[in-house]
Parts: C-alpha cells; structure tokens; sequence
C-alpha cells in the first residue's frame, strides 16, 4: 500500500443509517431555508432581492468548501460524528440567530447612493445571510470528504432531501409563515444533529432534543417574537392588519381604512400583496351587492365602462380579480356571465368566504364565476369566447419586477389597460 493510498484509507470512516438520515434531514432544512429567505427578502425588500438568497447561499458553499480543504484538522482527524454534530447544531442555532440579526440590519436599498453607511450594511447583510449555509455546506463537505466509499449512497440521501426541502414548503409557509418557515428550517437541522449524535453521550443527546423541541414551539409563535422588518421606502400601510396569510408566492395582508364622512369616503379593506408590492381593494357592501348597485348607478363610479360600448348583456372575462372592482363593473353594466380569474388562493379565499360579507356576496351572485388560475394559462386552455378581456393595470410593483408589466407590452399613461376582443 503506497503513503498516498494508506492516508486515504485513515480519512475514510464508517458511515451508518444515522449518517445517511442525518444528511437527509440537514438537506432539507438547507433548501428548505433557501425557499423561506426568498419569500422572506420578497416581503422585506422587492422580488429581486429574494434571487439575493441564491447567490448568498452559493457564497456559503463556497467558502466552506474552500475551509474544509485548508483546515486538515477537521478534515482528517476530528471524530466524524463529535464534527458533524457541533456543525448541524451550529446550523440550526445561526439560523435563527442571523435570521433576528437581518431584522435589526438597517440596510435601505433606496438609499444606497445617498447614505454612504448602506454599502457597509449590505456587506454585513450578506455576510449575515450566507453564515447558516456556510454551516450546512461545512457538514456536507466534511461527510462526503469522509465517507468516500458510500459516497454513491450519501449523495441519493442528500438529493432526496434537498427535493423533499423544496416540496414541503407548500405545506410549511402556509401554516407557519415566513419566520416560521425560517424557524421550522432550524428545527430540521437541529434534528440531524441529534441523529449524527446517537452514538455519542445520551445526556448531550437530550439536550440537543430539548433544543429541537424548543425551536419547533418557537415556530409557532415565530411571526410575533422574529417579525419581518419592511424596508422604510416600500411600507403602505402601519396599522395593525386584520388579516395575514402566507403561501408559496405571497403575503396577503388586509387592512381597514375607517370611513372619513367629511370626504364622503365608505370604510375601505385594502388587499396588499408583500408589504406593499401591489394592492387591491373594495369599499364597504355589507349592504348586499345589489342594494348597493342600485344605490350607485352613476357610470362615474365605474371604470372599465369602454370594454361595454355596444355589447348587450356581453360575457365577460376578467383576469385578475383582485379584490373585484372589474367584477362590479360587470354586473353594473349588465354583463350576463362574468369569469373572473385570479391566481392567488389567498385573495379568492378572503372575497369569497372568509371576508364574504364585507363584498356583500360579490362573488356569489349568479353571474359570476370565480377561478383559481393564471390568466394566461386559463384563456391558453380555455375554448369558451368572450364579449371581452379586461385585465386592469395597476403597473404595480410586481408587474414592473417581472417585467412583464402586466399584459401589456408598453407601460400605460393612464392607471389601467383594457383589452377588448370583440367576437
């Protein structure tokens, strides 16, 4: 046996199910915190800031690649297990830590080239936000430097994992939020560190439990004790919402605007998607939809009145509901079928049944059908016809971030765009 062969072999350890489950876990905790700090960074910055996260994530790997091959202490001669127990529990601990320090950075994008202090704390921000990933990568690097032999195995249990983290954020974000999807990350790292722990002390062992069990009931109250701080210059609305949901590609708030007589205006709930990235909203029709269409009959109050010019009882289709202002128009103007199409569960679950009285059962009216889909995939795989099209444009924040500026290929002078197709 050649010198080079044999210190291979003394780098070589004995891998077992616990490591196999071990990386697993860890891996999804990884991809599954990736996913959370998109949606986080969504909500606390602009949509492009989530793609932050991806190449942060990358710095965290890198450099703890590059550790792992200068540090040969760790690499050769730590016990494998004692590494990868401190490292998965490191992971689940800077989580949360580094997650509650990005609140507290006061790092303000707009003011990047008038406050010369934001380029230190965008440094800090990505130094900050890459530490939890340089941990993951760091236990990653040391198991597969170490477990050469089963590398074939270890590297399956790390795919699958990471697939699983990514899949299992439909069911996370929503029931827990975006800290809590941060917090239930943390849990999962810490529970692979107590997996690479079985063969070591049991009273460390439930410690590192107690820990995990910590961190899964801070999940739950993690939207309260680590909330999101929003950046100063993207902040709509400061009062306290009556309503907040998560899912997979949005924060839905909904806030109440009180009625103001002196300036005949009605209470109002606004619909704000990520803080202030969009908005849609409705005036108080507690009084019924049609009692309040036939106490407003003023075509001043209704804005898409051009896509009716000539049309009888037209059908109609709208894409993006929103909170149903189009809708409204529709049954004010006569339409006799009303297809309304909205991609976000959360603003559909709001009119419809959770806030249904406040619409004054807008979406529940004979006329009108209410869709959970894209728009553009619905009329792609629809074969109904349409009287018309209405797609309002608000040239939202979100329409100008994904460039796509709505549907319309050339931003609007006026607060909307109405496409008409006429049969």
């Amino acid at each position: 046996m050649t010198a080079s062969t044999k210190d291979d072999a003394t780098r070589t350890d004995q891998i077992g199910t616990r490591h196999y489950i071990g990386i697993f876990l860890l891996s999804l905790a990884t991809l599954l915190l990736e996913l959370s700090l998109t949606r986080v960074l969504s909500v606390a910055m602009f949509y492009h800031f989530g793609f932050l996260v991806i190449s942060t994530a990358l710095l965290g790997f890198g450099v703890s690649g590059v550790v792992v091959t200068l540090w040969r202490d760790l690499r050769e001669r730590t016990p494998l297990d004692h590494a990868l127990v401190w490292i998965a529990t490191l992971f689940g601990v800077l989580t949360l830590a580094c997650f509650w320090l990005m609140q507290r950075i006061p790092f303000d994008p707009f003011a990047l080239f008038s406050d010369r202090r934001q380029w230190l704390f965008i440094s800090v921000y990505y130094v900050v936000l890459a530490t939890p990933f340089f941990c993951s990568g760091l236990a990653l690097a040391v198991l597969f430097t170490r477990g050469t032999r089963q590398i074939h195995h270890l590297y399956a249990f790390d795919l699958f994992g990471a697939g699983i983290g990514c899949g299992v954020l439909a069911l996370i974000m929503p029931a827990f939020g975006g800290s809590g999807s941060v917090a239930i990350a943390a849990a999962f790292g810490m529970t692979a560190a107590v997996f690479f722990g079985l063969s070591r002390r049991r009273k460390a062992s439930i410690w590192r439990i107690l820990l995990c069990g910590a961190t899964i009931a801070l999940a739950f109250h993690a939207n309260g004790l680590l909330p999101i701080t929003v950046t100063p210059g993207k902040i709509l609305l400061r009062s306290k919402p009556l309503f907040t949901a998560w899912n997979t590609f949005s924060r839905i708030d909904v806030f109440e605007t009180p009625a103001q007589p002196e300036r005949h205006t009605p209470v109002i709930r606004r619909i704000i998607y990520d803080s202030g990235t969009a908005v849609t909203s409705m005036h108080d029709m507690r009084i019924g939809v049609r009692e309040y269409l036939s106490r407003h009959t003023e075509d001043a109050d209704y804005r898409s009145g051009i896509a009716y010019v000539g049309k009888q009882k037209p059908k109609i289709l709208i894409i993006g509901s929103g909170a149903g202002a189009q809708v409204l128009d529709a049954l004010h103007f006569g339409a006799s079928e009303i297809t309304a199409v909205e991609v976000n569960p959360i603003i559909n679950d709001i009119v419809l049944r959770r806030m249904d009285d406040f619409w004054g059962g807008l979406f529940r009216q004979p006329e009108v059908r209410l869709v959970t889909d894209e728009g553009r995939s619905f009329v792609r795989r629809s074969h109904e016809r349409f009287d018309a099209i209405i797609s309002v444009h608000t040239i939202s924040n979100a329409a100008l971030a994904s460039g796509a500026l709505a549907l319309s290929k050339t931003q609007s002078v006026t607060e909307q765009t109405v496409a008409v197709l006429v049969k």
